[in-house]
């Protein structure tokens, strides 16, 4: 059966929810959820869910998603106590209409234990950024994270790139370059949004592990197609220019997390950044800006997941996806458990889920 629910939150006016760099009092969002969308990623019984969820649109009426850590059934039951987890998968669907587009999963199969779709050699394993198509091959970032004995357990600490000279082939048939990251002195380059004009492709990052400070960078799109990504520009306190020394530390976009997503909106004419806000059964949030190096404006929370059944979850990785059709745009989200054993036995859990999110600008003149 078929469930949908909608919010309508009008935006507060800017001294309260934003800096004072936008007005948006002009504003309302609607959030429409829906089984329908939700289960979207649940029908595979082999691929049982991951982390992350970033969209690529290949310009071919196909989408390619990037997924980090996720679980592989070794038979077709779908029992996650049967499951590996992986470190990173990707997946193809074809079609834009999430409704009614077909998609299919991919990983390393070529030994007996299935393994991870983008690895090379080194005590460290890739989580998936985000990527762009760059003429006609595919740019991919990757994260860098290893182990630690501290927080969490584990961080990342650095970035690499992957380019895709045959993206549309098979994904078992890619031509993979694997371009290790330069030294952006902490900043996880493409570990969040991509974006391109004519000239350059930006790429958004965060500062690891834990400060998130947010910094934007960019490279001319012939070095980006030939995969020369050592010497990014900066956006450094007003102005483009290369950052050669760690000090003085510029000032950051905003602080920001590891993971989101910014787009621009050609109806509202700003690019539009969303993010997960909180750890633990957070919200998701939004900044506007009118250009991509901004100023941005403060967060101002917009939806509150629920999770229903689920005793310690929390919430993670918001990012849009504006290439999906929809009246709106819509935006996944990740819920996972503090509680390793629900997570394995609660299959609700763990799969991207989604909402759609539709903004107007009420004009009163």
């Amino acid at each position: 059966m078929k469930i949908q629910s909608a919010i309508i939150i009008p935006f507060l006016l800017c001294r309260v929810c934003f800096s004072q760099s936008l007005d948006t009092s002009g504003y309302s969002i609607t959030v429409t959820t829906s089984n329908e969308t939700d289960n979207y990623f649940t029908t595979d019984l082999v691929w049982r869910g991951a982390d992350g969820a970033s969209s690529v649109d290949l310009e071919n009426g196909k989408v390619l998603w990037l997924f980090s850590d996720s679980f592989i059934c070794s038979d077709s039951s779908g029992d996650r106590n049967k499951s590996t987890i992986i470190r990173n998968s990707i997946a193809i669907q074809d079609g834009h209409d999430v409704k009614t587009a077909r998609i299919k999963y991919y990983w390393d199969k070529s030994k007996k234990a299935p393994e991870a779709f983008f690895q090379t050699q080194g005590k460290f394993w890739f989580w998936t950024g985000n990527g762009i198509m760059v003429k006609d091959k595919l740019l991919i970032f990757l994260m860098k994270v290893h182990r630690v004995k501290k927080g969490i357990g584990y961080e990342a600490f650095g970035w690499y790139a992957v380019l895709v000279s045959n993206p549309l082939d098979e994904p078992s048939k890619w031509k993979m370059h694997f371009i290790e990251g330069g030294e952006t002195f902490g900043t996880i380059a493409g570990s969040a949004a991509i974006l391109n004009d004519s000239n350059y492709v930006y790429a958004f990052g965060a500062v690891e592990p834990a400060t998130h400070e947010v910094y934007l960078l960019r490279w001319k799109m012939e070095d980006a197609y030939l995969g020369n990504l050592s010497h990014p520009e900066w956006w450094l306190n007003g102005k483009w220019a290369e950052r050669n020394t760690k000090h003085p530390i510029p000032e950051p976009l905003f602080i920001g997390g590891t993971e989101y997503s910014v787009h621009y909106d050609t109806t509202l004419k700003k690019y539009i950044q969303i993010q997960s806000f909180g750890f633990g059964a957070g919200q998701i949030g939004i900044r506007m800006s009118d250009s991509i190096q901004g100023k941005w404006s403060e967060p101002y929370m917009f939806y509150t997941p629920q999770y229903p059944g689920v005793k310690k979850p929390f919430m993670y990785a918001a990012k849009a996806h504006p290439e999906l059709k929809g009246d709106g745009v819509y935006v996944t989200y990740n819920v996972n458990s503090f509680d390793l054993g629900e997570l394995i036995e609660n299959q609700t859990l763990y799969f991207p889920r989604f909402i759609l999110v539709k903004i107007v600008y009420h004009d009163e003149n």
